[in-house]
């Protein structure tokens, strides 16, 4: 695919590798500055820093020149509501106050797990008491026909916000293909700037794995005003070209074809697993791992989006803060931490009993594209069959845009959507995890927490609450 990014332009970081070859020692290595790897680094330096007896050294290796800034930010940088310099998590110094060595701009072309040592890619050697990798994931890009030509792209990188902006900058007329919530907010973005821009979405809403007809339909009027146009129900062919190979279209199955200067694919992500695979770890979609972050290799550990745990990935904040947080508690006695691995057997040290497993839960985040506010939780989808067992009720403020829906099964609610008004959206999503009875508080509960007698509630078991293929929206790490 071709990016024709031009070379960032802000950098916080320059890289400390050196370009001869050496070998040298650097205690606790973490292959990945994103959001998770950045976030470890300084979670675990702080931690070691009140405890000298279990300190090792710390080095955080970045392939991106810019290190450990949010992801999620991009969106506002894209749009020209803040600069880039405001996404960094933490400020150069702070690796610098903690010890933490930083080499930026370099990759990792291999791991000797047996020798315990990483090849960078500028040469050097690094010998590691342990390993972490927080590889991240990168943008899917589905092969149609011209995937690879000049004008299509993606949206993950500051890179690729630079080079969209000078579409934006320039009037040019786009296409994002994927109605889910990075495709919208590249959208809403781009069109803010300048960009003609067109939504193409394969179903027959927008947001339709997170939200119910109704609210996208909200959603889809407030797009339009934002001058986004839609195009649902819309199967592509293939991409269209001139003789230079740059994109000048999008041809639909339908026989339509849809005009463009560029296309920016938001189709999901793809766990960065070759690295891991490569070294003989144990891969599915994701690194395989256990409830402290092993994998099936001694002394390597993967968190952030890169990582599987009982067939789940994960691409939102919260679970993966989740698993730097167990990290940072098995690694604090790094010594004997890694003596379990996600196959052993082993009998656990009695430290391991201050080890703070990761375990998997139901999320319910507020989602803004664009300020637009939004919100779902638990099971909202139903076949005709489930439908039958399933009471909704719904409160709409037509003109506020606000719009409430609670699906509710055996006095339980196990299901919500929220949109314009999202203030509730706390207390439903509590009632959904807890599997909570609500018997006492049915007539009210549309009304919100402070119309309901709260203690007449009572809990179920968490495990029962919230279905197995609920949809929720969140952002990517």
């Amino acid at each position: 695919m071709s990016l024709d990014s031009p070379e960032p332009t802000h950098t916080a970081f320059s890289t400390n590798a050196s370009s001869s070859r050496r070998q040298t020692t650097a205690g606790i290595v973490i292959i990945g500055a994103g959001m998770a790897g950045s976030r470890f680094a300084i979670e675990l330096a702080r931690t070691q820093s009140n405890d000298d007896t279990a300190r090792l050294p710390i080095t955080l290796i970045s392939k991106e020149p810019q290190v450990g800034y949010n992801r999620i930010m991009l969106s506002p940088v894209l749009s020209g509501e803040s600069v880039f310099e405001e996404t960094y998590l933490y400020e150069l110094a702070e690796y610098e106050q903690l010890g933490i060595t930083v080499l930026a701009g370099t990759s990792v072309d291999a791991i000797e797990t047996n020798k315990r040592r990483v090849k960078l890619s500028d040469g050097q050697t690094l010998d590691y008491t342990e390993l972490v990798l927080a590889t991240g994931s990168q943008a899917r890009v589905i092969p149609f026909a011209n995937h690879d030509a000049k004008g299509v792209h993606v949206f993950r990188e500051i890179a690729d916000v630079q080079v969209l902006t000078e579409y934006a900058r320039q009037a040019k007329k786009g296409l994002v293909i994927g109605g889910g919530v990075l495709g919208l907010e590249a959208a809403c973005a781009l069109a803010s700037q300048g960009a003609d821009m067109t939504v193409v979405h394969v179903d027959s809403h927008v947001l339709n794995r997170q939200l119910d007809m109704p609210a996208a339909h909200l959603l889809q009027a407030e797009l339009f005003s934002r001058s986004v146009k839609l195009e649902v129900l819309a199967n592509t062919e293939c991409i269209t070209v001139n003789d230079q190979h740059e994109v000048n279209g999008l041809l639909l199955k339908d026989g339509r074809t849809l005009p463009a200067d560029f296309i920016v694919m938001a189709v999901g992500v793809i766990p960065n697993t070759t690295l891991a695979q490569q070294s003989g770890l144990d891969v599915n979609r994701g690194i395989l791992v256990d409830n402290f972050m092993h994998t099936s290799c001694p002394h390597v550990y993967a968190i952030g989006e890169c990582v599987e745990l009982d067939g789940e990935l994960f691409g939102m904040v919260a679970p993966v803060n989740q698993q730097v947080d167990t990290l940072v508690s098995v690694l604090k006695a790094p010594r004997i931490s890694s003596r379990k691995t996600a196959n052993s057997d082993a009998r656990p040290h009695e430290s391991e009993n201050n080890w703070c497993p990761f375990i998997s839960k139901p999320l319910s985040l507020k989602l803004k594209v664009s300020g637009i506010a939004a919100f779902s939780a638990g099971q909202i989808a139903f076949d005709d069959s489930e439908m039958m067992q399933i009471e909704r009720v719904v409160y709409q403020q037509t003109s506020l845009d606000h719009y409430l829906c609670l699906y509710i099964k055996a006095s339980k609610l196990i299901g919500t959507v929220l949109y314009g008004d999202v203030s509730e959206s706390g207390f439903y999503s509590q009632l959904i995890t807890d599997g909570s009875d609500i018997s006492s508080i049915k007539e009210d509960l549309i009304f919100g927490e402070a119309y309901c007698d709260v203690e007449k509630i009572e809990a179920a078991e968490p495990e029962s609450a919230v279905p197995s293929d609920a949809h929720l929206i969140g952002e990517a790490s």
